[in-house]
């Protein structure tokens, strides 16, 4: 499919990218998700002249979630050639391993049950045969295969409000991705120590932190509650303006058009919001190193709160984490994505599609 829209839905703004033209609508609260989207794609329309075919969704962590799930196991016959079937009996174990974890982890994460989370989707992150990658294991042969995959999951609820907004806009859907998987997508890390980062994506309302390892063999994305909303709320309050006024006023701060003694008073003004923001990650990466042991090393910044001078300085004060800025926005990661998008060469496709619609019936 050629002219596609690629929309991100973020907690306050839904974003959309058709061939090089983009724009941005800031929605209020989740009744408006349908009207924001409508209007993106209507501007599109009258910018590019294109006429599109299909939508892409990029889909934050707070409703789209996603995770790796690793499984090794040795083989009983090192010389015999690894086949379909053998294929098709490791996805089905993987995938049943895999509902099983996100059950778990979704009772913690939201206020759902185990049995309402429902699995989307799932990608081939890595094959690895006696430690080696593989990109297609037929006809290849080892004592050891490990199967890495990136499974998405929903809340049924979320689900059903999001096949009712894709009726609703007449479009046909090509496919969803939780944000994260698009901007580790974009990163190209390699699947060795030096492919470990951590990506901060600040957005209005949810600071999203997703840990990377091994150039994907672990993705996993915590949330938590604040983002550039609240110091735009701080802002507006402080000099009794309306919030798009405040925002206006804040983005100038952030693009460093503020005198010096303005920005001293604004740093002082939003100290309090930022030092609860520290603590928000703090909080997860401690979560993290508990699970994993370790910490990369390498930290990228992005949404639209990194542009906020007082979040990157404070964390440059940790010695240990090198920061840096993903130059992409996500809907140009979305849209890389989508070109990659599994098509019908991909022979791991059917057969997730069809484990995972066996799993749901069960």
């Amino acid at each position: 499919m050629k002219n596609i829209i690629v929309l991100d839905i973020g907690t306050q703004f839904v974003k959309g990218l058709i061939s090089e033209t983009r724009t941005s609508v800031e929605k209020s609260n989740s009744e408006d998700i349908f009207l924001a989207c409508q209007k993106v794609i209507k501007i599109l329309k009258k910018k590019s002249g294109i006429k599109p075919e299909g939508v892409f969704w990029g889909i934050g962590s707070d409703i789209l979630k996603g995770r790796t799930i690793t499984l090794c196991y040795k083989r009983e016959n090192p010389n015999q050639k690894f086949d379909m079937a053998e294929l098709k009996y490791l996805i089905q174990k993987i995938e049943w391993k895999a509902l099983d974890t996100i059950r778990k982890e979704f009772v913690l994460e939201t206020e759902f049950k185990d049995t309402d989370a429902r699995l989307i989707d799932a990608f081939v992150v890595d094959i690895k045969i006696d430690n080696r990658s593989v990109i297609d294991p037929i006809g290849a042969h080892g004592q050891q295969i490990c199967l890495s995959v990136y499974n998405t999951y929903i809340a049924s609820k979320n689900l059903e409000d999001l096949e009712k907004l894709i009726g609703t806009l007449k479009l046909k859907s090509v496919g969803f991705i939780p944000i994260p998987y698009a901007l580790f997508s974009h990163l190209d890390l390699e699947k060795s120590q030096k492919g470990d980062a951590l990506i901060i994506d600040i957005g209005g309302k949810i600071t999203e932190i997703t840990l990377i390892e091994n150039g994907g063999e672990v993705i996993e994305t915590k949330s938590f509650h604040l983002g550039g909303q609240a110091l735009t709320r701080v802002l507006a309050d402080f000099l009794g303006m309306k919030p798009s006024e405040a925002e206006a006023v804040k983005n100038k701060y952030s693009n460093k058009e503020v005198s010096q003694e303005v920005k001293r008073k604004m740093d002082k003004l939003f100290a309090p919001n930022i030092s609860s923001w520290q603590k928000g990650v703090k909080f997860v990466l401690e979560d993290f190193y508990k699970k994993y042991k370790s910490l990369p090393s390498k930290i990228f910044l992005c949404g639209q709160g990194s542009k906020f001078p007082l979040i990157e300085s404070n964390l440059k004060k940790e010695k240990k984490f090198k920061i840096l800025k993903l130059e992409k926005d996500s809907c140009s990661a979305l849209k890389r994505v989508y070109e990659d998008w599994p098509g019908g060469e991909n022979i791991f496709l059917p057969i997730f599609k069809r484990v995972i619609k066996l799993i749901q019936n069960q």
